[in-house]
């Protein structure tokens, strides 16, 4: 028996929008027939969120017996990943509802970061700070220390993964994404963005979703600061 080749599948977000168009339904009607919110089949249909494998089935039962095909998910192209330190734009993405920093010692963590990512990426000519949060008080600290404030009343990881494919998408070849976060809900996200090109790194605390790192690997892990472990 021959060995099976190594392919790389992404989640097809426009799948989902392709069936519900075909059958000429609202948002909404194919919302109430899956028992979700609107909004949350508006993220799957943009590929902000993947719905869940019981969601998966729901939506090929309905477009079965409507006589329909549809196809979740689709090949992605591998892209061999440059070297790190010529990546000339570096987006540093945080999960700060996620991975809990107190504000009194902020300014001792962002200058660990701050310093990792230069020595990591000497050739960076952009640099985007991006901490997304939940709580108006910690905005102040974020903003007092050079970072751009995304404060989200509903789904953090949501608007993480959106913004950070916007993000990627324009330059993969020349890009990379630091996620800060210990939330396994992000591999999804790290490996479809490897596989454009975009190489992608993890800050992140000890007791970090080991599905997450594996997802992204050891050798591009970058060392989370002793005094916060």
């Amino acid at each position: 028996m021959a060995p099976v080749k190594t392919r790389s599948y992404g989640f097809n977000a426009k799948s989902i929008a392709d069936v519900r168009t075909r059958m000429k339904m609202k948002q909404a009607k194919m919302a109430e027939l899956l028992g979700v919110p609107a909004n949350t089949l508006s993220r799957w249909e943009t590929g902000a969120t993947t719905p869940d494998a019981n969601s998966l089935a729901a939506i090929y039962s309905i477009a079965q017996d409507n006589g329909l095909s549809v196809a979740f998910f689709e090949e992605m192209a591998m892209t061999p990943q440059q070297d790190q330190s010529k990546r000339l734009r570096v987006g540093i993405f945080a999960d700060f509802q996620n991975v809990g920093i107190p504000a009194k010692t902020f300014s001792q963590f962002n200058k660990h970061v701050r310093q990792q990512i230069e020595a990591r990426f000497p050739d960076a000519k952009r640099r985007r700070f991006r901490g997304f949060v939940g709580k108006k008080q910690f905005g102040t600290t974020l903003r007092n220390n050079q970072w751009k404030v995304v404060q989200i009343q509903g789904n953090v990881d949501a608007e993480l993964i959106q913004q950070a494919k916007a993000y990627c998408k324009t330059k993969p070849n020349n890009t990379a994404l630091v996620l800060i976060t210990k939330d396994g809900d992000f591999s999804t996200l790290a490996k479809e963005l490897r596989a454009t090109g975009v190489l992608v790194c993890l800050l992140s605390p000890p007791d970090t979703s080991k599905k997450l790192r594996e997802a992204i690997g050891k050798q591009q892990v970058i060392p989370w600061p002793d005094t916060f472990r």
